[in-house]
């Protein structure tokens, strides 16, 4: 989450390098750089290691719900995709509202920007209601005593680096080592001190013991 953050600090400036190219090159080659490449690819490309690794669109909550494909179709323009469990549903408002002010700014501006779109208010308002319903569930000290112990202490210290702990409840016990070992990727890519084995089987315990039960 703190390099998204940082990544949606840096926007601002992007777009006006951007309209600083647009000013001094011919309108014709611009068009055909940017039709070659893309507004993600140049972000990508300025934003270097700063962009967070994205998450593979089928797995995604309900892959082929409107909402999942709303977060392919606006938020890849500029960014890796990201999952619902980046935030936590009360901080998705707020996100989304921002990066929908960007999108709205960018569509503006002809050539330049011409390739990123912006949703309308119904687009946005499922994108977020998708967002929300499949969140990062964050979890309740109070229910789980073994976040007093090593295992415990070491789920809160690894898991934080990124996002709010997660309740256990949010997986079942046999989906929990496939989420770590994706977050656990994560977590190399972005340059986050990686647990060692024995730790990382401790946090997986931790979550399978605790994890949703089969209905």
């Amino acid at each position: 989450m703190k390099r998204y953050q940082s990544l949606f600090m840096r926007i601002p400036l992007i777009a006006s390098i951007a309209g600083v190219i647009y000013l001094v090159t011919p309108v014709t080659v611009m068009g055909q750089r940017m039709g070659g490449e893309g507004m993600r690819e140049m972000m990508q490309r300025m934003m270097g290691d700063v962009l967070p690794p994205g998450i593979d669109p089928a797995q995604l909550p309900a892959p082929t719900s409107k909402g999942a494909r709303l977060l392919g179709r606006y938020c890849m323009q500029c960014h890796n995709l990201p999952g619902p469990g980046m935030h936590t549903a009360q901080e998705w408002p707020a996100v989304v509202a921002r990066m929908n002010q960007r999108m709205q700014m960018m569509s503006g501006h002809g050539m330049m920007m011409g390739q990123v779109e912006a949703p309308s208010a119904n687009e946005l308002q499922s994108l977020l209601d998708y967002l929300q319903a499949h969140a990062q569930r964050p979890i309740d000290p109070t229910r789980y005593p073994e976040l007093a112990t090593a295992w415990g202490r070491a789920f809160q210290t690894t898991c934080a680096q990124c996002h709010a702990l997660p309740d256990p409840k949010q997986h079942s016990a046999n989906e929990w080592p496939g989420v770590v070992a994706r977050m656990q990727q994560n977590m190399r890519t972005m340059g986050k001190p990686v647990p060692d084995e024995k730790a990382l089987g401790e946090i997986i315990g931790f979550l399978q013991r605790n994890a949703r039960q089969p209905e």
